[in-house]
């Protein structure tokens, strides 16, 4: 019982200091972006370098920059193979959006690209977050997903940032997946028009990508939709509010095919307005990373299979979130029923008195 009660005060705790923390620190929005950049590149460089060296995911696009820097076609690259070990064990996926974005990182050695790339997306995020004061977002920087986008240096930090500043809407098209259901949710008129110019302006560097890029999509069948993945059916529910912004978010990324091994659940931080869900997400976050680590086959020190979790990624993720979403409505539900089921006062007969004569 103590256990229990331990978590809910912790959490309590944290959302009543942080605030107050914010409020004394005189960091400027682009000196927290420096400390949080710095940070996160060095996370992300250690876990490149226990990952092989290379840019880990980020060597995809990074790669197809030299390429496309060469004239080459990056989407017939034949050093891209499922024989080849990782990263080189897949065809490019992204788009050229995000060929474009990793272009000035192309010049730098892969193993320094990756970790320079996401201190860069990292750094950006933090600033957009102090620029416009929600700082109850701070606590995705410590949650599951931040930290297994860093070792791999994934792109969901610049989608996130993409909905939060509408000057960077056009980063959501680098990586479809999650960020359309991010553009649609949260973008405007503005937003798509970024997007749409942005994708025309890569047609006009090269106008067969699309094809390419489609081609090799049909050829990988590891990104499951949420809503596919045990318990990944309740996510429906999120339709009984679909005039919440946050409801159609988990919705439409539950729609989608991604990655379920944490790192493109981030933009699921978006659903949060306080310091309490925010911190509930990511510890419910690490409670997922942990169980899915600590259940696997192998040691933990040897990895573990990404096939594997899906069911925790949707579970103490996806659910979380809509659970934060639905909370309005369960409690409502919960006033009606306890009502209903309060036992109600007996009636009990009155008498008439008659008046008395004048």
């Amino acid at each position: 019982m103590a256990q229990e009660r331990t978590l809910p005060r912790l959490i309590a705790a944290l959302a009543t200091w942080s605030p107050s923390l914010q409020r004394r620190s005189r960091l400027s929005p682009a000196r927290f972006a420096t400390v949080v950049g710095l940070l996160a590149a060095l996370v992300s460089a250690v876990g490149l370098h226990q990952r092989g060296g290379y840019a880990g995911d980020f060597t995809w696009a990074w790669r197809a920059a030299r390429l496309l820097a060469q004239g080459q076609n990056p989407y017939r690259d034949p050093g891209l193979d499922p024989i080849f070990p990782y990263p080189f064990d897949a065809p490019l996926l992204y788009p050229l959006t995000a060929v474009v974005i990793a272009a000035p990182f192309a010049l730098f050695p892969a193993w320094l690209a990756g970790s320079l790339f996401f201190g860069c997306s990292a750094a950006l995020l933090a600033y957009v977050i102090a620029r416009s004061q929600r700082w109850f977002l701070l606590p995705l920087f410590l949650s599951a997903p931040f930290y297994v986008a860093a070792t791999v240096a994934q792109w969901s930090p610049l989608v996130v940032a993409s909905a939060l500043a509408p000057s960077l809407a056009f980063l959501a098209v680098c990586k479809p997946s999650i960020g359309l259901p991010v553009l649609l949710t949260h973008g405007d008129r503005r937003s798509w028009q970024q997007a749409a110019l942005f994708v025309l302006l890569t047609l006009a560097l090269f106008p067969l990508w699309p094809l390419g890029w489609l081609h090799n999509l049909r050829s990988e069948h590891g990104y499951p939709v949420p809503l596919t993945v045990f318990p990944g059916l309740f996510l429906l529910l999120a339709l009984l509010r679909w005039r919440d912004q946050r409801a159609r978010l988990v919705f439409l990324m539950a729609c989608f095919p991604q990655r379920l091994w944490f790192y493109d659940q981030l933009p699921l931080w978006l659903v949060a307005r306080n310091w309490q869900e925010s911190l509930l997400l990511t510890v419910a976050s690490w409670i997922g990373y942990w169980g899915w680590r600590l259940t696997a086959e192998s040691p933990v020190w040897n990895g573990s299979n990404p096939a594997d979790a899906p069911v925790w990624v949707v579970t103490f993720i996806y659910l979380v979130a809509l659970g934060i979403v639905l909370r309005p409505s369960l409690r409502r539900g919960w006033k009606v029923l306890r009502a209903r089921l309060q036992p109600r006062p007996a009636v009990t007969e009155s008498r008439v008195l008659p008046r008395a004569g004048r």
